[in-house]
């Protein structure tokens, strides 16, 4: 059962602009924009939730820096404590992919950590090794929530999402706070706090929660749990997180295409020849950066999306079209163990069929071999720098499935969705035990 109650969260003073002390989550970010966001402010959370800034060793004195720059915001009064218990909503207004301006409704409170095998929190991708020894270290030092996991709940007949609709219309205006995300969205702030904030909480017990990013950290939320429990301290026990209805109207997921390094450049008719077993080329290559980013860009349009993918090669600037061929692909991925919902999203057929059997980069490869990219410009623009071999295009995971998929308790690839936009750091923290 899912205990989700109200908190009383660290914030930011009510002087200070959000827009100078925010940021991205730590994992997206470049050493450009870090060292930018540095700059920026000396109350930038960057300061403390980002104490070895990309491309540079972690040492220890680094998150000791963290740990006493914490500790000096909340002694100056930078950091302010709640004094009621309450849930921090949400509303991120953003442009789909569409085009379109649209609201994502969330929340933040305080899940108790419960084991993932006790099915209360139900994650749905494999994850690395890497970044949970950071952000372990990062928990040692500060004893501090410092963002949060995001979290899908179910709510099929909308009842929590009205209780929570309620509950931040009796916010007044001049009780919002705003911060940008420099990418034309702007995320709005109000604290509800009393029986309108339990009831919005309450309302989720016995519902399972569905993590939609930030599965390293909750893995690494409970192996600092454990290890404070063997110390005798309980404080651990419990996590901030943003919590969103799988029904919300603004909830988007975005593709996370794929750029594989470390294969021989093949030419066009090497590739096709080594995924000849499962798939099929659909149409004639495109030749060209620009006519491929047309072509690419399209790749939702085209019939059977979820079999579909892009296929661009930088040293020669072709792409392919190629469609998963059936029976054989469900065949193969059935005798892998995989069941007909696993067996039926486009990240398995990439990474099982093309990724694994015809390029040879099995799961355990991905972290040296593959990076993501979540636009299709974005993705060329990187695939043209020389690093790749291959750019593997397709199409989003819509969350019912990410939801169908976890509650057979069977994971995706890593990387398998890109909730948009991203959570902010920085609207809220929690000192863990206060």
């Amino acid at each position: 059962m899912a205990d989700v109650t109200p908190f009383k969260a660290m914030r930011y003073r009510a002087d200070i602009a959000l827009d100078d002390v925010v940021a991205p989550p730590y994992d997206v970010l470049s050493a450009a924009q870090a060292a930018e966001l540095r700059a920026r402010s000396p109350y930038n959370v960057v300061h403390v939730d980002l104490p070895v800034p990309p491309g540079e060793k972690a040492d220890d004195a680094a998150y000791a820096r963290a740990a006493r720059t914490l500790r000096r915001w909340r002694a100056d009064g930078v950091l302010v404590r709640d004094e009621q218990p309450g849930i921090v909503v949400v509303d991120q207004t953003f442009n789909g992919p569409d085009g379109r301006e649209r609201t994502r409704r969330g929340f933040i409170a305080r899940l108790r950590l419960t084991s993932l095998d006790d099915r209360v929190v139900l994650p749905h991708e494999r994850t690395h090794a890497g970044p949970k020894v950071d952000r372990l270290r990062l928990y040692r030092a500060t004893h501090t929530d410092l963002s949060q996991v995001f979290m899908l709940f179910p709510d099929d007949d909308g009842s929590a999402g009205a209780l929570l609709d309620a509950a931040a219309a009796g916010v007044s205006e001049a009780d919002r706070r705003t911060a940008h995300d420099g990418d034309g969205g702007r995320a709005v702030t109000a604290v509800v706090t009393g029986t309108a904030a339990r009831r919005v909480a309450e309302a989720l017990r016995g519902r399972p929660l569905y993590i939609a990013d930030g599965h390293h950290r909750y893995e690494t939320a409970l192996a600092y749990r454990d290890e404070r429990r063997a110390m005798g301290d309980q404080s651990a026990d419990t996590l901030m997180v943003h919590l969103c209805s799988l029904s919300d109207p603004g909830l988007t997921v975005l593709p996370a295409h794929r750029l594989v390094r470390g294969i021989a450049s093949l030419s066009p008719e090497a590739l096709l020849e080594r995924i000849r077993p499962y798939f099929d080329l659909v149409g004639e290559p495109v030749v060209g950066i620009d006519a491929c980013r047309t072509a690419l860009e399209a790749l939702p349009a085209r019939p059977d999306p979820v079999r579909t993918f892009g296929l661009y090669l930088p040293h020669r600037e072709t792409c392919l079209f190629v469609r998963a061929r059936e029976p054989q692909a469900s065949e193969r991925l059935a005798a892998g163990g995989l069941s007909p919902v696993s067996a039926g999203l486009s990240v398995s057929l990439l990474h099982e069929l093309l990724l694994g059997d015809a390029l040879g980069v099995g799961h355990d490869d991905t972290e040296t071999h593959v990076d993501y990219a979540h636009s299709v410009s974005g993705a060329l623009a990187a695939l043209g720098a020389g690093r790749y071999g291959l750019g593997a295009f397709l199409n989003a995971t819509p969350a019912d499935r990410v939801r169908a998929v976890a509650d057979r308790g069977e994971v995706m690839p890593q990387k398998s969705t890109y909730f948009y936009p991203k959570l902010l750091t920085g609207l809220a923290f929690d000192a863990l035990g206060d």
